[in-house]
């Protein structure tokens, strides 16, 4: 274990103390023999690291220390939701004390994971670099930018004492209606979605963090969110082979530390089961026996509601473990609580003592999570490394995600030259409320916007006082936000959209697929910041877009499209 000091450290206007690591020597992997550490452990404590748990409040509480202390927990994953994510000063704060408890007590140092997939799905949101998602990637078809992106996104996670990032999503998006993928994809095409995630890798492995290929075998072509019920993919293996599965083989080919097993049902991969793939032997068997992958199988939520809601999680993470998973994942999911983290612990102490799990199946996969903590260097190093947090959000690193924003926006149409907007004209811009904050963004960069907001389920009310004040006529701008789910606001759109109408898909462009009547069209595929930052550039033809579509819009745009001059 690292020596550490005590020492004064002054942040933002406040003296506080902290733990803090003597030095910070370039992180190699650890050295450590993992069959001796094996040997000394305990049956409780074997059980413990493979339970990743999560827990409520910013810092070190006595529930948390408990959980460390007793359950001996592998890991940990934070969550905005979960109250564990508030700023980066707080989070270095956090995981320090987690891994001091850890040491204090004799515990072998947890890893601390996090979802900072970029664009939609992102818990650090302030002080460290936000990038845009996955299908911004996708449109750039840039390498470099992406290999830039997870390089950065890793460094300042390592500063911040994160050892474990459950990205990339590497699900190919082959549903224009799935409600739980979609823009967190690279795209539709399984060679873009493989090359972009694979690129991915060295950047994590560099700065020692250990990244995920997540949902195995895929869960792009899902029509239903498996925080909520059980999904199906109903499509035959060849198809699987030639389309889901292809990114996935690629990551574990090119060394990728982990994949994250999905709460889905694929029957042509399961003799016709109906088990999810995280409780079933001969899906998880793909990776192992099929591909030879050796590191760690983890299950997403096992309270996720396609999983908790029909076996429990107690039983559940016993038919996980037994099929080959080597850690039980438990989030912030609804009505769950840290405390049934102890319960899962008990159910799988048990179920060892009675047979239920061989011993020998428990080492091997613990073996696997201790080379795993090997390769992230938490044996010599688990603290963070906040000395570094100039690097936090460097002008270098914002600039890097400002470019991948600008090569994303793809212009879609622009058949009545509607584009660029006229930068002395008022143009009416309507937009659900809900975003109020990406509007208030765009106006920085577009004064002559003239906003209307409405309520994403606007009132007949609304609607009505809408149309009274912008003529048929007028050019307008409409923000559209997942219209196959916001049907109220795709309503809206269809009255009043027209060939004098510039659609703005704020996230999927998928969107474009429930309109028919308008003059030009705008993918920015996420409203982080950056990205809004770049429309406004985009519409006053200060920039030129560069985006292609990642996508396929069928019957309208192929895979690939995007118009490169107004």
């Amino acid at each position: 274990m690292p020596k550490i000091k005590l020492c004064w450290l002054k942040f933002s206007g406040y003296v506080i103390i902290t733990v803090l690591i003597l030095s910070w020597f370039g992180l190699c992997q650890d050295k450590v023999n993992i069959d001796e550490i094996l040997n000394n452990m305990t049956l409780e404590e074997k059980v413990g690291q493979v339970i990743f748990g999560f827990f409520r409040g910013p810092i070190l509480t006595p529930e948390l220390e408990e959980m460390i202390r007793d359950y001996h927990l592998g890991g940990f994953i934070l969550y905005t939701i979960s109250g564990n994510v508030e700023n980066p000063l707080q989070v270095a704060f956090l995981t320090n004390a987690i891994q001091y408890c850890a040491e204090k007590n004799d515990q072998i140092p947890p890893l601390i994971s996090i979802d900072q997939e970029g664009g939609l799905v992102v818990r650090l949101t302030e002080g460290v670099t936000v990038f845009p998602g996955n299908m911004a990637l996708g449109a750039t078809r840039n390498t470099e930018l992406t290999q830039k992106a997870a390089e950065i996104c890793a460094r300042e996670l390592r500063i911040l004492g994160i050892t474990l990032n459950f990205a990339p999503v590497v699900d190919v998006n082959s549903n224009p209606a799935n409600p739980i993928i979609g823009i967190r994809s690279f795209g539709s095409d399984p060679e873009i979605v493989s090359t972009l995630g694979t690129t991915m890798i060295e950047s994590y492995k560099k700065e020692r963090v250990l990244c995920t290929a997540k949902h195995f075998p895929g869960h792009g072509d899902a029509g239903i969110d498996s925080h909520t019920g059980l999904p199906f993919i109903n499509r035959s293996r060849e198809d699987l082979k030639k389309v889901e599965l292809v990114p996935f083989q690629q990551m574990v080919q090119k060394g990728v530390p982990a994949v994250m097993s999905a709460h889905i049902v694929v029957p042509a991969l399961n003799e016709g089961e109906d088990f999810p793939a995280t409780l079933s032997k001969e899906i998880l068997s793909i990776l192992r026996k099929d591909w030879g992958f050796n590191g760690l199988i983890i299950t997403d939520s096992m309270g996720m509601g396609a999983i908790d809601q029909r076996w429990g999680m107690e039983e559940a993470s016993i038919l996980a473990f037994q099929v080959g998973a080597d850690v039980l994942l438990f989030g912030a999911d609804k009505n769950h609580e840290p405390a049934e983290q102890k319960s899962v612990h008990h159910a799988l102490m048990e179920a060892i003592q009675t047979g239920r799990i061989h011993e020998s199946r428990l080492n091997e996969s613990v073996k696997r999570v201790l080379r795993a903590k090997a390769d992230a260097a938490v044996f010599s190093n688990p603290y963070p490394d906040f000395a570094n947090r100039g690097e936090l959000a460097s002008p270098e690193s914002v600039k890097i995600a400002r470019e991948i924003a600008m090569q994303s926006i793809t212009l879609i149409k622009n058949s009545e030259h509607l584009l660029p907007i006229d930068k002395q004209a008022s143009i009416p811009i309507i937009l659900p409320k809900e975003y109020d904050t990406s509007l208030q963004l765009l106006l920085k960069n577009c004064s002559n916007l003239k906003p209307f907001l409405l309520s994403i389920k606007p009132s007949d009310e609304e609607r009505n006082i809408l149309q009274e004040k912008i003529q048929e006529n007028d050019m307008k701008i409409i923000a559209c936000y997942d219209l196959h789910r916001n049907t109220k606001w795709k309503e809206l759109v269809d009255s009043i959209s027209n060939q004098k109408t510039i659609l703005i898909a704020m996230r999927s462009p998928y969107d474009f697929l429930e309109v028919t009547d308008y003059g030009a069209a705008i993918a920015t595929y996420g409203d982080r910041p950056v990205s809004i930052e770049a429309l406004g550039y985009i519409l006053k033809g200060e920039a030129q877009p560069s985006g292609q579509l990642p996508v396929e819009l069928p019957d309208q745009y192929q895979l690939g499209w995007g118009l490169k001059e107004f």
